[in-house]
């Protein structure tokens, strides 16, 4: 009877990890499909993975916020950066970090809630940055900033971002926006890069 009990326990644990490591793959699989399903117009657009501090900020850089501040715009240097505000990184954080009171803190279910806890945990802070080289110009349009491309497209930013079903994008203060611009113009005409 000890034995059968061993087997059932031995398979079990074997199943759980097979499952594991199933859902693992699905994940990568997923994952590798959307990354190069995203577009890269000339493949410029980089990604930084660390949350912009004021005080990285030098002289003439630039911090606009949405109007409720859950995004943020950011010139620093040579590029601009959109992405999450600190508030929103602060509050999504404070959110993952709270106790799972009465949940299951055992098995596949913990598994897969610790994964997509440290994913979200290491890209919450993320932002696109956008070299100037690559800008031919930056316009203001129906409380959007729009990026015009030197190829010629388009970068709508914050486009089609909802948070709790409402557009956060296309929310920018017209004033905010336009000293925004003011600024990039400036920073691509001190470059020489206009």
């Amino acid at each position: 009877m000890e034995t059968s009990s061993r087997e059932y326990t031995s398979r079990r644990w074997i199943g759980r990890l097979v499952r594991a490591g199933l859902i693992t793959i699905a994940i990568l699989l997923v994952g590798a499909w959307i990354w190069r399903r995203i577009p890269r117009p000339h493949g410029e657009i980089a990604v930084m993975r660390e949350p912009i501090a004021e005080a990285a900020l030098g002289p003439g850089d630039l911090r606009i916020y949405n109007r409720d501040s859950t995004v943020d715009l950011i010139l620093q240097g040579n590029r601009i950066l959109a992405g999450l505000s600190p508030k929103t990184i602060a509050k999504v954080t404070a959110d993952m970090n709270k106790p799972d009171n009465g949940k299951d803190s055992s098995g596949i279910g913990n598994l897969i809630a610790s994964t997509v806890k440290q994913t979200v945990a290491n890209a919450i802070g993320t932002h696109m940055a956008y070299p100037l080289s690559d800008i031919r110009d930056i316009r203001y349009e129906d409380g959007q900033l729009i990026i015009e491309r030197r190829n010629g497209g388009e970068t709508h930013l914050f486009g089609d971002t909802k948070v709790n079903g409402e557009e956060k994008g296309k929310l920018f203060r017209e004033e905010d926006a336009q000293r925004f611009i003011e600024a990039v113009r400036a920073r691509k005409q001190a470059s020489g890069n206009f």
